[in-house]
């Protein structure tokens, strides 16, 4: 088979198999830790570039195809790949080889071997620690989005039968695809009957905290980032992903009420209790520990990490006080992502360990939830008013993120 055409002085056919191998290596890893399109295949054609490669890439959510040489004589390779999960300690551990390799630091062979030494090794946070994760995450979520000692005190024992959940059935491809149905069945089922014994308890705030990190707000987000940036195809499958996600999860919600109401009958819609004012701040902080260990983040990235928690969070605000969510969500967008650039341009790690943490907290997710919620109630407009509100803020979101790289774009070889 014809080896790929180089550029001028570039090396000879042996070292560029092996360059050739480096890029399908570096992509697939990319893959696996959940990077979107238009990050992968830049990332990728910067290291083609740097080691001389003609090259072209085309990836989606589960799959990457990369050529190699010119139209006369052209390698072709696929890489098909489980949807890939955030792993910011990963992702920075990667762009540290890319850079290493581009100062001439390592050689291609070492820079091959400590890529797929990254992409093989296991999750930094453990069984027990991403349990806790879930846990925080619930329970710090809660008061955010209006919730009560009451609500607090459900969302976290629904939190870690969500937790269990997708711990106990993620190691298992098919079991894998039970978790949002079935984590949403048996939360609603047990929040059913929490509440129908504790009638002063409000269910969907305790609900939506519980299984909130399941929820794809951060997939649809990045589905329109991907569309507005012409990956019509990732864009596309990723929406299509993220829209089953919420009919599987809204499924689970009918069923798990319907099983609980059978036993404790009709659980009525209450108010939460209002919660101290302090409580906010400190739940804010606890489901930004939760997030730090579901995203695997380094723990020299840990401040960071919370800093573009705090700043999402601080800037959503603005759409609180002029009644107009869109607006909050571009700004907090906005803010997070000129954040995350200074950070690049600064210590040279992935803007990715701001970006989402940051929007993380911004993201439709439950805005949605409570869309096809209502539908089920047959609300038919209120739900299609709510679910046109989550598609807004998620345009918002990428808006925000696009103007903030038009106003303070990070480098070029950043990820």
């Amino acid at each position: 088979m014809d080896e790929p055409t180089l550029l001028d002085d570039e090396p000879q056919p042996y070292e560029a198999s092996r360059l050739g191998t480096l890029v399908l290596n570096l992509g697939r890893a990319l893959l696996h830790v959940g990077s979107p399109a238009h990050r992968l295949e830049a990332a990728m054609q910067v290291m083609a570039d740097r080691l001389g490669l003609r090259a072209e890439f085309f990836s989606t959510p589960t799959s990457l195809i990369v050529s190699l040489g010119d139209e006369s004589r052209q390698q072709t390779f696929l890489a098909r790949s489980d949807p890939g999960s955030p792993n910011l300690s990963k992702l920075a551990d990667l762009t540290e080889v890319m850079e290493d390799l581009a100062d001439k630091r390592i050689d291609p062979i070492e820079a091959d071997r400590r890529v797929r030494e990254i992409d093989a090794a296991p999750a930094r946070f453990g069984f027990w620690w991403q349990l806790f994760g879930f846990i925080a995450i619930a329970g710090g979520v809660t008061p955010l989005i209006g919730g009560g000692w009451r609500e607090t005190a459900l969302a976290t024992v629904l939190g870690t039968i969500t937790g269990l959940a997708v711990l106990l059935l993620g190691s298992h491809m098919e079991r894998a695809r039970l978790i949002a149905p079935l984590a949403a069945t048996l939360t609603t089922f047990l929040g059913t009957l929490w509440c129908g014994y504790d009638a002063q308890t409000a269910l969907m705030p305790a609900l939506i905290a519980s299984i909130i990190a399941l929820l794809p707000g951060m997939d649809l987000t990045t589905a329109c980032r991907e569309l507005s940036t012409g990956h019509l195809v990732s864009g596309s499958s990723r929406l299509a992903s993220a829209v089953m996600v919420f009919a599987l999860i809204t499924f689970g919600l009918a069923v798990g009420g319907l099983a609980g109401q059978a036993i404790v009958g009709p659980v009525g819609l209450v108010n939460p209790q209002a919660a101290p004012e302090w409580l906010t701040p400190i739940g804010l902080l606890i489901a930004c520990v939760g997030l730090v260990i579901l995203f695997q983040g380094h723990r020299r990235d840990w401040f960071w990490m919370l800093l573009a928690s705090l700043i999402a969070w601080a800037s959503s605000f603005i759409g609180v006080w002029i009644n107009a969510p869109v607006i909050g969500a571009f700004a907090g967008a906005l803010f997070v992502g000129l954040a995350g650039n200074v950070f690049v341009r600064f210590t040279g790690r992935p803007g990715s360990i701001m970006h989402m943490p940051g929007l993380i907290l911004l993201v439709p997710g439950s805005i949605g939830l409570r869309s096809l919620a209502t539908l089920l109630d047959h609300d038919v407009i209120s739900g299609i008013e709510t679910a046109l509100l989550a598609g807004m803020i998620a345009v918002a979101l990428t808006t925000g993120m696009i103007v903030s790289s038009v106003l303070l774009p990070p480098r070029k070889n950043a990820l």
